[in-house]
């Protein structure tokens, strides 16, 4: 086991939530006996840490073959001040059918909620580790994936250093804030990054750059799966190529998926959906043996 310490990720603009979050579906009701989709079975509203106001939930999307299986903890976006756990739910269900166990969580949102959202991502690793064996989960095998505001967690999550309960295998960050310290003024990225972050980088550079994935990249981090597209108008597509090249630099397997023509959350359009999940797979089966 790698071990962690303890850092933050995630962006997307707020203008354009509201046309990523119009695809979202409402969670599974909760039952005596889970729903059966497909090859898994779906256990909703798990409560996995307590927020500023109230339970943090989750829900469970658990493989039915038998054995044991690898996991993924999912980090939605939505610029840390909208979003739910149901963002991903194309790749979520897609993952649970090819035997991976889902832990897809809500995180709070709103103003100067870093480090809390970060803290809250590594207490869903640790949660979805210590109730491994109700999960059918190996607790030897989790990864972490996010996109946008949830990429930047994820990618976080994934170098953090210093708890071996929260640490993961591999980290997979779609379209990721991942430098905090350089919005590119075309974006709506200063204004969400300052509600999360609770001022202006220049007034706390040293909060912003703990909250960068770019600045806390070190040798013996996890292999990681970074997916951008080039035409990303929320988040530079600049920043996931000098993302890409501190984890080489550092020594960090990585594998690069460039959605050529790509906007921001490449990973739902039609152009780039199959390639990207069987690229994620193909990562996973290498580093999550």
């Amino acid at each position: 086991m790698r071990l962690k310490w303890i850092l933050p990720l995630a962006i997307f603009p707020i203008a354009a939530c509201s046309a990523l979050l119009s695809a979202q579906q409402a969670p599974t009701p909760v039952g005596e006996n889970p729903p059966v989709e497909e090859n898994f079975i779906v256990t909703s509203d798990v409560t996995y840490t307590q927020g500023i106001n109230g339970p943090l939930k989750a829900d469970v999307y658990i493989p039915m073959s038998p054995g044991l299986h690898p996991g993924i903890v999912f980090i939605h976006g939505g610029g840390w001040v909208s979003g739910n756990r149901n963002q991903m739910i194309k790749v979520i269900k897609a993952m649970a059918d090819a035997g991976y166990v889902g832990f897809t969580i809500d995180y709070d949102l709103g103003k100067s909620t870093f480090p809390g959202a970060l803290n809250e991502s590594l207490a869903a690793v640790r949660f979805f580790r210590a109730h491994a064996a109700e999960y059918h989960l190996d607790p030897f095998r989790i990864a972490v994936a996010g996109s946008s505001a949830g990429g930047e967690l994820a990618a976080l999550v994934g170098l953090a250093q210093g708890d071996t309960a929260s640490h993961v295998e591999a980290a997979i960050v779609f379209n990721g804030a991942l430098d905090l310290t350089l919005p590119d003024p075309k974006t709506s990225l200063p204004s969400v990054v300052t509600i999360y972050l609770g001022g202006q980088c220049e007034s706390i550079m040293e909060t912003c750059k703990a909250a960068s994935p770019q600045f806390q990249v070190h040798a013996g981090a996890p292999p990681f799966y970074v997916g951008h597209g080039d035409q990303d108008q929320s988040v530079p597509f600049v920043q996931a190529v000098a993302f890409t090249n501190a984890l080489k630099a550092a020594g960090v397997p990585v594998e690069f998926f460039q959605a050529n023509g790509g906007k921001h959350t490449y990973w739902s359009d039609p152009r780039f959906y199959s390639a990207n999940l069987d690229a994620i797979k193909a990562f996973l089966a290498l580093h999550l043996k």
